[in-house]
């Protein structure tokens, strides 16, 4: 055999090599009568389980409401969903076997950051759109890619509509205790940007590394020798139980700042809530409250309704593609309406805006801040 014969066999081999590849990584969109397959990668056990309840439900009704109304294109919604365990490494497992096994045509997940964010590059590299939708776009720590789009805005962004509240109190020093994790940095860059522009000067910035059971005495300690008038806390569950119980017991009253789901699970005994400020952005439309009570006999919790959202819009999107590469392309370039919200990506590929409010804790119950 000469060389050119040889060069020639080579040039074939990588030449079918290639159209596998390609072939394998984004593969044709059926257009038939099969099933829109989508999979979800979500947390029904570990720390992070009682938002994966709800994220289950939310997704196993956008796919019974879609498949009772006929489907897609006369194609219905098959729903294949793997557990992460509330774990990083075991989401990229759930992942890859969805994709490479299961052979889903896109995938929701994950539900927190650190489970979401190994998930982003792998989208890229399979072709197969990923909408993570309780997330929120991080620049330089959540960042997403052509094939990765998220049902949130900029974290910053919501972060800053807190500034007008900040301003108004009449607190002078400002703290932020935060887990280490890209969602935790954000905020403390966000809060302290507010902080400096509003005249209150630098934050102290306390992070912590353990999710669950803290005791926060140090952490509180040092707040209260510093003078700290308002402190916004990024915590969970037992230690936002914990923090409470500590700055009561230390006598240290702050003005606390936090989320809706840093609240979840955690009882209004002696009024251990009250006052507490929420930047809320669990807003789900009338029709989606609706729905979900009727299906579910409870209002919908846990950005449940952004779940909704990104079920029909990965349905949609994969129903209108020609392959798995093209779904990203349809679903920026077309508004997706659910019985929910209408959903519009932009070209950073978060949602154009969500609805956000600042609500106090009165009596057990949030209630909209209002400028005096």
């Amino acid at each position: 055999m000469n060389k050119k014969t040889i060069w020639v066999v080579v040039l074939a081999v990588i030449l079918v090599i290639l159209i596998i590849r390609g072939i394998n990584s984004s593969r044709q969109v059926a257009t038939t009568d099969e099933p829109i397959k989508i999979g979800v990668v979500n947390s029904l056990t570990g720390f992070a389980a009682p938002w994966g309840e709800f994220a289950k439900k939310a997704v196993d009704l956008a796919a019974k409401e879609i498949n009772a109304g006929g489907g897609i294109n006369g194609r219905q919604i098959q729903i294949v969903m793997e557990d992460d365990h509330t774990d990083g490494k075991t989401s990229v497992t759930a992942y890859n076997k969805l994709v490479s096994v299961d052979g889903v045509d896109g995938v929701l997940g994950g539900v927190f950051d650190f489970t979401a964010l190994p998930l982003i590059p792998l989208a890229e590299t399979n072709k197969t759109t990923l909408i993570t939708p309780q997330n929120f776009r991080i620049p330089g720590s959540f960042d997403l890619n052509d094939q990765s789009f998220v049902m949130m805005t900029d974290f910053s962004a919501v972060l800053e509509r807190l500034k007008l509240f900040i301003s108004e109190s009449k607190a002078k020093k400002v703290a932020v205790v935060h887990f280490t994790s890209a969602w935790g940095a954000e905020i403390a860059k966000t809060v302290g940007s507010i902080s400096r522009e509003v005249g209150k000067g630098a934050i102290m910035d306390e992070a912590y590394s353990q999710l669950g059971n803290n005791d926060f005495k140090t952490t509180i300690s040092k707040l209260k020798s510093a003078g700290i008038e308002l402190v916004f806390i990024d915590m969970f569950g037992n230690d936002t139980v914990s923090f409470l119980n500590r700055a009561r017991e230390q006598g240290f009253n702050p003005t606390v700042i936090t989320y809706n789901g840093a609240l979840d699970g955690v009882e209004n005994k002696n009024g251990l809530l009250d006052n507490i400020v929420v930047i809320n952005w669990e807003i789900a439309g009338p029709n989606f409250q609706e729905l979900f009570k009727a299906e579910y006999g409870m209002l919908p919790q846990k950005s449940a309704e952004k779940w909704f959202d990104a079920t029909y819009a990965m349905a949609y999107a994969i129903a209108n593609a020609t392959s798995t590469s093209g779904v990203a392309a349809y679903m920026q370039t077309h508004p997706i309406t659910t019985p929910n919200s209408t959903v519009i990506f932009t070209d950073v590929h978060t949602v154009s805006d969500i609805p956000v409010e600042i609500d106090i804790i009165k009596d057990g119950k949030l209630v909209k801040w209002v400028k005096k």
